[in-house]
């Protein structure tokens, strides 16, 4: 039986919807207890993070609870993994999990006092669920930068296959791509699926190379980062250009898509090639560092 091994891709995408739903309500909680009991917006808003954070939370624990065979229910899986983790206080976790318990049950009546003495005192426990969580699961997987190898290789065999579809296409000709609509449409699908491939494999690299912030522009933040050469940032941009008007307009001619991508095709995998080679090296920087 093929042994289980953490998902890092589930558990960060958890770890980071838990992160900007803890930020939100510190933020709100800010304010004080008088403007808070005074704006039910500000109540709303903080009852809405406060379901993302704990749920988010019990996505990453449920996973763990499953991958090392720990028995849990939705009452305790918050402290055994606390406990697993070594999380500090983990029977905190665990009366954490009874006030949600309690605030979500439609018969008990939570009132807007409660909640905030009680985030307020506890809040912090989701950063340090979190903190604890992510060195757990580094030093299970010997992974101290938490890449998931899988997601890449998945997204870059996606990107392959698409650019030879296109290339397969495009062989065809400019005349008979014209009059084939057929061709335009599997092409248009095959780019925004190697595009797209390629986005997710920065996102997911990004924040590892120190980009904390970026959007629909991770692609150019790369480049501004120095993680792939300054000479690709025009065809970066031609790139995401491309993607973003064929998913809003249809009016890219066969012309048009044909020629752009016949000069855009030859350099998808090349740029991933230089994204490997920058994390080739902070791997390395990281491992001397540690030894």
């Amino acid at each position: 039986m093929k042994e289980k091994k953490p998902k890092i891709s589930l558990i960060l995408e958890g770890l980071t919807q838990l992160e900007k739903a803890y930020a939100d309500i510190k933020k709100n909680l800010a304010v004080g207890q008088e403007q808070f009991l005074s704006n039910p917006l500000i109540q709303d808003k903080v009852r809405v993070d406060f379901n993302l954070a704990f749920e988010s939370s019990m996505r990453v624990c449920r996973h763990l609870s499953a991958v090392y065979n720990i028995k849990t229910t939705s009452k305790d899986c918050l402290q055994k993994i606390a406990e697993l983790t070594g999380a500090p206080q983990p029977e905190a976790f665990g009366e954490l999990t009874q006030f949600y318990i309690r605030y979500r049950d439609l018969k008990s009546t939570v009132h807007s006092e409660e909640l905030y003495r009680f985030l307020n005192g506890s809040l912090n426990l989701f950063k340090e669920y979190a903190k604890a969580v992510v060195e757990f699961v580094k030093k299970e997987t010997q992974n101290p930068l938490l890449i998931d190898f899988e997601l890449l290789n998945e997204k870059l065999r996606h990107l392959k296959e698409s650019v030879k579809k296109i290339d397969f296409v495009l062989s065809q000709g400019m005349e008979q791509f014209s009059k084939t609509p057929m061709y335009y449409d599997r092409v248009r699908y095959f780019y925004q699926v190697a595009y797209d491939s390629l986005f997710e494999i920065c996102k997911h690299l990004a924040p590892k190379f120190g980009i904390k912030k970026f959007g629909d522009d991770c692609l150019s933040k790369l480049v501004e980062a120095g993680v792939v050469p300054q000479e690709y940032y025009t065809d970066l941009f031609k790139m995401t250009n491309l993607k973003n008007k064929l998913i809003s307009t249809w009016d890219v001619s066969p012309e048009e898509l044909y020629k752009s991508l016949l000069e855009l095709k030859e350099k998808l995998e090349p740029v991933v090639k230089e994204i490997s080679k920058s994390l080739k090296r902070l791997i390395e920087e990281k491992s001397t560092l540690q030894a």
